[in-house]
């Protein structure tokens, strides 16, 4: 019997998710240098016109190689046509266990920017046409949180079928 733990599974969850199709809406809020306030709930607004494609969602963190956690537990609140309103608790893990972080690493000469593509949704279809909010709020108990540089969405075709 082959068994899993949990670094294998975001490694592959990373590794998969990276594989997606057309990219339809990027957007990216930069965070206050004093922190990621708990009040501060960045929101990123598109347009969805096809509700039988489906599309991978991306939550995108930017944090320093100083942040002090190895995962991130965001609130996800989604607002579309139709009074539709979903809240998801999302935990991004950004490090394995050995405290190694996952995504890019950005910077001249050192490294002192992490940016990780965080997987929140596989072949998702929107339920409506229309406009669509999704806002991020930290759900983390420090507040602010430190060394997040920026939050962000990434919503791209998915190359799942079913």
């Amino acid at each position: 019997m082959i068994t899993f733990n949990r670094t294998t599974i975001v490694s592959l969850g990373l590794i998969l998710g990276g594989c997606t199709g057309e990219v339809v809406f990027v957007a990216d809020q930069a965070i206050s240098a004093s922190g990621w306030s708990s009040t501060d709930r960045p929101e990123f607004c598109f347009d969805i016109s096809d509700t039988l494609v489906r599309h991978d969602v991306f939550i995108d963190v930017r944090h320093t190689g100083d942040y002090p956690f190895s995962d991130l537990y965001v609130f996800v609140d989604l607002d579309g046509p139709g009074n539709l309103h979903i809240r998801d608790t999302v935990e991004c893990i950004l490090a394995d266990a050995s405290g190694n972080w996952f995504g890019k690493g950005t910077g001249f000469v050192v490294t002192d920017a992490y940016r990780a593509h965080v997987l929140y949704k596989l072949g998702n279809r929107f339920p409506r046409k229309g406009r669509y909010c999704m806002r991020l709020e930290q759900a983390m108990r420090t507040d602010p949180l430190p060394e997040i540089l920026d939050v962000g969405i990434t919503i791209a075709r998915s190359e799942r079928t079913r």
